[in-house]
Formats: C-alpha cells, structure tokens, sequence
C-alpha cells in the first residue's frame, strides 16, 4: 500500500516498481492462462488496492500475450474482499476442511 501511494505521489521509483509489478502480473497471468482456460482472475491482499496502477500494465502486458481468443477473453479484477480475501479463504479452508482434503 506504501508503494502504491508513492507512486501516486509521483516517486519514479515507486510508479516504475508498480508498472513492472503490473508486467509480471500480466505476463504471469497470460501463460497461466494458456494453460488452464481461466475465465476470471482475481487479484487480492493490498496490492489489489493499487488500481490502474498495477492494473493498467497488468492489462497492457495481458492483451499483448493472451494468443489464443480463450485467453482474450480473460477478466482481471481486485478481489471483492481487498485486503481480507486471503485471510478469509484461510478461514474457509480450516472451516470447511472436510470439503478440501481427504484422510487418504
């Protein structure tokens, strides 16, 4: 989060960690796509507060990579639960463990 508002305060070191934390996201995003036909993915924890910050050369990166239309068709968006998303699904995990993990 300190990052983020670095770079909105115009600190070039902080936008270009943002704008290459942005690529690798997109790169990173891209070939698992390829891979497994995703249709949505979710960004969470602080750096999904960014915005357009991170989102932008995420998206940017993204479109240039996404070969196949499957993978054009990909949604990036910040996580509905922000900053509480991987604590929650910790949570959900432990709460619902029989669903997610078997004795065998």
């Amino acid at each position: 989060v300190a990052l983020a508002d670095d770079a909105r305060r115009g600190h070039p070191v902080a936008q270009a960690a943002m704008r290459r934390a942005g690529r690798a996201l997109g790169l990173a995003i891209a070939s698992a796509t390829h891979l497994c036909d995703l249709e949505v993915v979710s960004i969470g924890g602080g750096i999904s507060q960014a915005g357009a910050l991170l989102f932008d050369p995420l998206e940017e990166t993204l479109r240039a990579h996404a070969r196949m239309d499957y993978a054009r068709r990909l949604s990036v968006v910040p996580a509905a639960l922000g900053q509480t998303a991987g604590l929650v699904g910790a949570a959900a995990l432990i709460y619902e463990a029989d669903k997610y993990w078997s004795a065998d």
